[in-house]
């Protein structure tokens, strides 16, 4: 029986064994190092992101929607059956919101226009024609009649809640309109707002 001689283990045997083992430290590597070169350039892009974003001009605040009450009161004045107030006051005092109330308290349509005064405070002008008690009561949170103010010529029934801060005063006019002031503004920009109310009026 003829026996297969060995092939010893030469030099061309070790270099292949060289190889291989370097290959497989290679892949270890490889795959070690994958996960933190993914975390490095992920973190680059953050980072690219974020200075994008710091370069990008932003508004310190948004705008607010211009209001022309004067448009606001000629669509209205169809709808109410008069000509709505628009009282002259200078650019200090911000429009708010202008337009018709549609069936409010016993389903009475008026007019409301509201400011922001110099100061912040809030300030507006309700109107309607022949309204109820219950309306005008409703406008004014139910405040009760507190005697009169002469504001601008023209007669005012003062109907404030003192308790919370509001002034009210109603002019009840011989045409059948009832012109309401409201607000939170201190006295001399409330007697301001109405006199510039009352010129209008008259």
């Amino acid at each position: 029986m003829t026996e297969t001689p060995s092939t010893p283990a030469g030099p061309a045997a070790q270099v292949v064994g060289s190889a291989a083992d370097r290959s497989a430290e290679h892949r270890r590597k490889s795959l070690s190092t994958r996960p933190k070169d993914m975390l490095i350039s992920m973190a680059v892009i953050v980072g690219i992101v974020l200075v994008l974003l710091l370069l990008v001009p932003r508004p310190n605040e948004i705008p607010a929607r211009a209001i022309n009450p004067n448009a606001a009161a000629t669509g209205a004045s169809d709808e109410l059956g008069f000509t709505p107030v628009v009282p002259v006051l200078t650019p200090e005092w911000t429009t708010r919101a202008a337009g018709l109330q549609l069936k409010t308290t016993d389903g009475i349509t008026a007019w409301q226009l509201t400011y922001t005064t110099p100061s912040g405070t809030y300030v507006g002008v309700q109107q309607a024609e022949n309204p109820t008690k219950a309306w005008e009561s409703r406008q004014v949170t139910d405040g009760k009649e507190d005697g009169t103010e002469n504001i601008g010529g023209l007669e005012w029934i003062d109907r404030s809640r003192t308790d919370r801060g509001t002034t009210s005063w109603v002019h009840r006019g011989e045409d059948g309109i009832t012109t309401i002031v409201t607000g939170t503004a201190d006295e001399a920009q409330m007697n301001l707002f109405a006199t510039a109310v009352a010129a209008k009026l008259g």
